[in-house]
């Protein structure tokens, strides 16, 4: 269980550090001007972030199946097929978060104003953070 803990933990800041890059990488490299009009852009802006809403749920409906899973006994994170499917279900539930963030990415580019990536990369931070791995505490037998 501890070697699980500290895989997940390792995935965990990889994600937070790719999250910090997404959210730099506009402001760092970002184009000098917009590619679209501004009625285009706020068109855009309006699908990505439904489409990072939905991705938001997904993660949250990742992470409901795994608890599910876990709680029934179905998966038991002690043993080594549980616990690679712990870590790949983690992962799954990060890169969706990610995946947030990088939806910003997409708004800042196009219309070459850093801080469009900001709500999506916040909203991203709040749902790793939500997601991050802690230790849960057992019943005694």
């Amino acid at each position: 269980m501890a070697a699980l803990a500290g895989t997940l933990r390792l995935l965990w800041l990889g994600m937070l550090a790719a999250l910090a890059g997404v959210a730099a990488l506009p402001a760092l490299a970002g184009p000098a001007q917009a590619a679209w009009s501004e009625a285009r852009v706020l068109v855009l802006t309006l699908v990505l972030t439904l489409l990072a809403m939905a991705a938001g749920v997904g993660s949250l409906s990742l992470r409901e199946a795994l608890v599910q899973d876990v709680a029934s006994g179905s998966v038991d994170p002690e043993s080594a097929e549980g616990a690679a499917h712990v870590e790949r279900l983690m992962l799954r539930t990060w890169v969706l978060c990610l995946l947030v963030g990088m939806l910003g990415l997409v708004a800042a580019w196009t219309s070459a104003d850093a801080t469009r990536v900001l709500p999506f990369v916040v909203a991203a931070s709040g749902l790793l953070l939500f997601h991050a791995p802690h230790r849960v505490p057992r019943e005694r037998s």
